[in-house]
């Protein structure tokens, strides 16, 4: 049976594991799953427990089928943001086997829901095509002026 929790610190190497997953289907790469693998464990350790880094995960039974993470961070508030209240949300990955039942959208459901319960007014992402649909459902729309610095994907 599907059932979905907030990920604790016990989940961080399947965290990790699914992170590298995800990385590799959407770069498609897999040269580099090694060398992230002890930064990602880093991340999670300090960020998780910290509460600026939420993740959820949906389990069939035990096995963790599905992820999602949201991370949380103030900038200098601006007309649009009067707080300056922001949130990232990442990594929403359900393996191959368990796409397309809806488990993705309960999940990201529930990372909205922490957006709101922490009054989070401006929330961003990065979706490949597959993922659009979803997070249009939610009310997100794509923009073209995202810029990036150094080495990126």
């Amino acid at each position: 049976m599907m059932h979905y929790r907030k990920a604790t610190v016990d989940d961080i190497p399947e965290m990790v594991r699914l992170r590298i997953m995800f990385l590799t289907e959407v770069t498609q790469q897999n040269d580099a799953g090694a060398e992230i693998a002890q930064g990602l464990e880093l991340y999670f350790t300090r960020h998780l427990p910290d509460g600026d880094y939420v993740n959820w995960l949906a389990l069939d039974d035990e096995v963790i089928v599905s992820t999602g993470g949201i991370c949380f961070y103030t900038i200098p508030p601006n007309f649009a943001n009067t707080t300056g209240d922001r949130a990232y949300i990442l990594n929403v990955y359900t393996l191959p086997a368990y796409r397309l039942r809806g488990i993705s959208k309960q999940l990201f459901g529930l990372l909205m829901q922490e957006a709101t319960d922490r009054n989070v007014t401006q929330i961003s992402l990065h979706t490949t095509a597959d993922g659009m649909g979803l997070y249009e459902q939610f009310g997100f729309t794509p923009t073209e002026n995202e810029m990036v610095w150094g080495r990126h994907i």
